[in-house]
């Protein structure tokens, strides 16, 4: 699950788990993003995308019981999975409801899913998502000039420090 910081920041509230604790770093290799380049970071590994650690059971905060640990401030990804739709511009109506096939979640059968709170999620995830690459096309772009003058990029780190988590 690809994280913004403003999922760190709730994770971290939440739990008072550093982000080193719940994230780990994943290249191109590791992620299926490639219609979303915007979302990778330059960092002095390569470049690389927040995602949600996972342990050999699932989930970092996936609790014995198979239930989110975290569920109050649970990543906004998180909130919308397994749906990805599509939403009209002009009007706002679904007009397409894919369900992401990553792995078995049973929320895609209780009927529970309106189409007001879904599209009230995405609209949160389209905005909080643009913030997101908006903050990293900033410190791509810092690492850019860094690497002109022959200095390497950031660590994880330093990226956090940039971001006001550290």
């Amino acid at each position: 699950m690809p994280l913004t910081d403003n999922d760190v920041r709730m994770i971290s509230g939440h739990t008072g788990d550093a982000p080193d604790v719940f994230v780990r770093w994943v290249d191109k290799d590791g992620i299926d993003m490639d219609d979303d380049p915007d979302g990778f970071i330059a960092l002095r590994q390569g470049k690389r995308v927040m995602v949600l650690r996972h342990n050999k059971n699932g989930c970092h905060y996936l609790g014995s019981d198979n239930r989110c640990t975290i569920y109050e401030s649970r990543p906004l990804g998180c909130r919308i999975f397994p749906f990805d739709p599509t939403f009209a511009k002009k009007d706002g109506k679904l007009r397409h409801l894919k369900l992401i096939q990553a792995t078995e979640c049973l929320y895609e059968l209780d009927s529970k899913n309106e189409v007001k709170a879904l599209r009230e999620l995405h609209v949160s995830h389209e905005d909080t998502t643009e913030v997101w690459y908006g903050k990293i096309k900033e410190w791509n772009r810092e690492q850019a000039k860094r690497k002109r003058k022959g200095v390497a990029a950031g660590t994880a780190r330093k990226f956090f420090e940039f971001l006001g988590l550290a």
